[in-house]
C-alpha cells in the first residue's frame, strides 16, 4: 500500500531530473558551440594577420560551420580570399553580408572584387557608396585601400596622374602599408621615373626599417637598373632572390633572369651563366613563349615554305638570259638590304645603350629599352629606305617612278590607313587573350622625342616592304608568294603584334601589286602611325591601352 501510494511522487522527481538534464546539456552545447565559433573566428584574424591565409581560411570556414549566419567571419574569410587571388568566391561571399555589417568595409571589399573581374564602372559605384560612409565614420585603413583602389581605376582608364594622386592620399593615409608604395612606384616605373619610383620604395625602407619584402626588394632592383646604376640593382635583386619562399619559383626565376642580363651587360659572364643556370633550373623558359612568340615562328615556317615552293617551282634551265638596259634586283639583293639595315640598327642601339647608360643590354633594360627599341626602329626604318632607294638607282631605274610610282586614287591609302587604326584599337581593347598576342612594337605610354621620331619615320620602311620587296618575288615565283613574302617579312621584322601586321602585310601587299605603286601603302601607313600618334596624345583611354 505504501508502494503504491508514493509511486506517483517518485516519478514525478525522475522526470523533474531527466527534464533538468535535458535543459542543463543544451545549454551546455548552446555554450560550447557560441564559444567554439568565436575561438575560430579569432584564430581566423590572427593567422590573417600573420600572414598564414590558408590556415586562417579554415579557421574562418569553420566558424562560419558552427554558424552559418555569422557575418563577421564570413566577411573575413572574403576579405582572404581576396589576397588569395579568389575573386569570384569573395564577391559571391560579400554580396550576402554587405547589407548585414556596418560601416564601409563590405563596400570596399567589393569594389576590389568586381574590379579583379574586370568591371571598373562598378567598382567605381561601390567606392562611392564607401565614401560616403567613410564621411560619417572615418577609418584610415580603409581610406588608404579606398584610395588605392581608386588609383587602380584611374590606371585602368589611362588617367596616370589622377591615379599617382590617389596612391599618394592612399600613402598619406596609411604610410606603412607597402602596397601603397609599391602600387605608386610600379606607375612611375612604367611611367619611365625609375629615380622617383626608387625614392618612394627607399623612403618606406628609411620609415619603417622593414627591408624583408622580397617584391618590394626586386621592384627597387628594377627601378635602379632602369636608372644605370647596375651594381646596386644586382644587389637589390640578389637579395629580393634570398628572400623568397621555396615555392615563389616563378618569381624566383624573374629576378634571376634579370640578374644574368645585368651580368652579361657588366662583362661578368661566368656569373652571368650561373644565374641563367639557376633560372632555366626553376622555370624552363619555355614555358615563357607567349602567343605573340609562336604565332612569329609559325610566320617564320611560312615564309620559308613560301620559298621552298616558289624554287620548286622553277623549271631547271641551263640557258642564260640576257637583259638589256636596267636590270630588276634580284631576290637575293632583297634580303641582303633586310639585313644590312638589321645589323646597322641593332648596331645603333647597342651604341646608344654603351654611350648614354654603358649597357649594352640596353634593349633587355627597363624604361631604357623603350628609348632604344624607338632608336632601333628609328635606324631600321630609315635604312631599309635608301638602301632600297640605292639599290634600284643602281639598278638604272629611277627610284621615284620604281619605288612610289603614281597613284591616281591616294585616298584610298588613306582610307585603308583608318581601318587599319581602328582594326588595331580594337584589337587592343577586345584581345581576348589578355594580351598573350602581343601589344604595340612602340610603347606609346611615352610619348618622348625618340618615340614620337619613331612614329614619324618607321612609315618610310613601307618603301621597302612592299615597292622594293614585291617585284623581285612576283618575277621569280608569282604574285600569291610575293604577297606571302612581303606581308611575313613585314610582320616577322616589326615583331608585335605579328597576326594583326601580317594580315596588314597581305593587304598592302596585294594593293600594291594590282595598283602598281608604292604611294598608297605608303600613305596608308602614315596614316596609321599619324592617327596612333595623335589618338593616344588626345584620348587617356587609347593611351591606357599600351599599358602592360
Amino acid at each position: 500500500m505504501r508502494f503504491a501510494s508514493g509511486s506517483p511522487g517518485w516519478v514525478d522527481k525522475a522526470r523533474w531530473a531527466a527534464f533538468a538534464l535535458v535543459a542543463s546539456l543544451s545549454f551546455a552545447t548552446a555554450g560550447a558551440q557560441a564559444f567554439d565559433e568565436n575561438v575560430y573566428y579569432q584564430q581566423c584574424l590572427r593567422f590573417e594577420a600573420g600572414g598564414d591565409l590558408e590556415t586562417a581560411r579554415r579557421a574562418c570556414q569553420n566558424a562560419l560551420q558552427v554558424r552559418p549566419s555569422f557575418a563577421d567571419a564570413e566577411l573575413a574569410l572574403a576579405r582572404i580570399e581576396l589576397q588569395m587571388g579568389e575573386h569570384a568566391s569573395a564577391e559571391s561571399r560579400l554580396r550576402r553580408v554587405r547589407n548585414s555589417i556596418d560601416g564601409a568595409e563590405p563596400l570596399v571589399l567589393l569594389a576590389e572584387a568586381v574590379l579583379e573581374g574586370g568591371r571598373p564602372l562598378e567598382a567605381e559605384a561601390f567606392l562611392q557608396s564607401a565614401r560616403t560612409l567613410l564621411a560619417e565614420r572615418g577609418n584610415r585603413e580603409l581610406e588608404g585601400r579606398l584610395q588605392q583602389l581608386a588609383g587602380r581605376i584611374a590606371e585602368f582608364r589611362g588617367n596616370y596622374d589622377e591615379a599617382l594622386t590617389a596612391y599618394g592620399a592612399a600613402i598619406a593615409a596609411d604610410a606603412l602599408n607597402v602596397n601603397y608604395r609599391m602600387a605608386e612606384a610600379r606607375l612611375r616605373l612604367r611611367l619611365g621615373e625609375p629615380a622617383a619610383a626608387a625614392n618612394q620604395l627607399q623612403s618606406y625602407i628609411n620609415l619603417t626599417g622593414d627591408d624583408r619584402n622580397a617584391d618590394m626588394r626586386s621592384l627597387l632592383g628594377r627601378s635602379l637598373w632602369a636608372q644605370g646604376e647596375p651594381e646596386a640593382a644586382a644587389g637589390e635583386l640578389a637579395t629580393a632572390h634570398q628572400l623568397r619562399g621555396a615555392r615563389d619559383v616563378q618569381a624566383q626565376s624573374r629576378d634571376l633572369r634579370a640578374l644574368a642580363l645585368i651580368y652579361y651587360a657588366e662583362g661578368d659572364i661566368e656569373a652571368g651563366n650561373l644565374a641563367m643556370r639557376e633560372a632555366l633550373r626553376r622555370d624552363n623558359l619555355i614555358n615563357h613563349l607567349d602567343g605573340n612568340t609562336i604565332l612569329w615562328l609559325l610566320v617564320l615556317l611560312l615564309l620559308v615554305g613560301a620559298h621552298l615552293v616558289g624554287e620548286s617551282r622553277i623549271s631547271n634551265s641551263s640557258g642564260l638570259e640576257v637583259v638589256d638596259g636596267p636590270r630588276t634586283w634580284s631576290v637575293g639583293q632583297v634580303f641582303g638590304t633586310l639585313f644590312a639595315a638589321l645589323l646597322l640598327a641593332l648596331l645603333a642601339a647597342v651604341f646608344y645603350g654603351v654611350a648614354r647608360f654603358q649597357n649594352p643590354l640596353v634593349l633587355f633594360t627597363p624604361v631604357q629599352s623603350t628609348e632604344a627599341r624607338a632608336l632601333f626602329l628609328i635606324t631600321l626604318s630609315v635604312m631599309l629606305a635608301l638602301l632600297s632607294w640605292r639599290r634600284v638607282q643602281a639598278n638604272g631605274f629611277d627610284p621615284m617612278e620604281s619605288l612610289l610610282g603614281r597613284s591616281q586614287k591616294p585616298l584610298t591609302g588613306v582610307g585603308w590607313g583608318l581601318l587599319f587604326l581602328a582594326a588595331l584599337i580594337a584589337y587592343l581593347h577586345f584581345d581576348p587573350f589578355d594580351g598573350a598576342l602581343g601589344t604595340f612594337h612602340l610603347d606609346l605610354l611615352q610619348l618622348n622625342p625618340y618615340v614620337v621620331a619613331a612614329m614619324i619615320l618607321v612609315p618610310v620602311s613601307e618603301i621597302f616592304f612592299r615597292a622594293f620587296v614585291v617585284p623581285p618575288m612576283t618575277r621569280r615565283y608569282d604574285a600569291r608568294i610575293a604577297t606571302i613574302v612581303s606581308a611575313s617579312l613585314y610582320a616577322l621584322v616589326l615583331g608585335t603584334p605579328v597576326a594583326l601586321l601580317f594580315i596588314f602585310g597581305l593587304i598592302l601587299a596585294d594593293l600594291q601589286r594590282r595598283r602598281g605603286s608604292g604611294l598608297e601603302p605608303l600613305l596608308a601607313q602614315f596614316t596609321l602611325y599619324a592617327g596612333l600618334l595623335i589618338a593616344v596624345a588626345v584620348s587617356p583611354w587609347v593611351r591606357s591601352l599600351f599599358f602592360a
